[in-house]
């Protein structure tokens, strides 16, 4: 599990909540309490890695320090601090082998296919799974 820091902050006017996760940008959760907002953040921070991992984008998965963070002028107003878990390895990008069977007519397809296309089974395999998820 990742443990991911959240600063909490109070919208006077609003009257309900905003966090930010300061090791995911762009990762605002808001909610009408701070169980609702840290809930929010648990969404949005896989939503986000998981939106940038299908995208092929490298993220970084290191996490700050609170006691750091709360040095931090940008989080000066925060009333309270909060850690959502992630397991990261429901976003593993790790390569991991698997059994396929298939029959040998659409194994002959798709090596056919590949060979012309220079690409391998494993890719075509993740192009097609990709394709059907998006």
């Amino acid at each position: 599990m990742i443990n991911y820091p959240i600063a909490m902050f109070k919208d006077k006017d609003m009257n309900n909540y905003a966090a930010i996760v300061p090791d995911v940008d762009g990762c605002f959760p808001l909610g009408d309490t701070i169980d609702q907002t840290i809930n929010e953040a648990r969404s949005l921070i896989h939503e986000h890695i998981e939106c940038m991992l299908d995208e092929g984008m490298a993220f970084n998965f290191d996490v700050s320090n609170i006691e750091t963070l709360k040095t931090d002028p940008q989080y000066a107003d925060a009333i309270a601090w909060a850690i959502v878990s992630i397991d990261e390895a429901a976003l593993s990008t790790k390569q991991v082998r698997f059994n396929v069977s298939w029959s040998e007519y659409l194994l002959n397809r798709v090596d056919n296919y590949v060979a012309q296309n220079h690409d391998t089974r494993s890719g075509f395999l993740a192009k097609a799974a990709q394709n059907m998820l998006t």
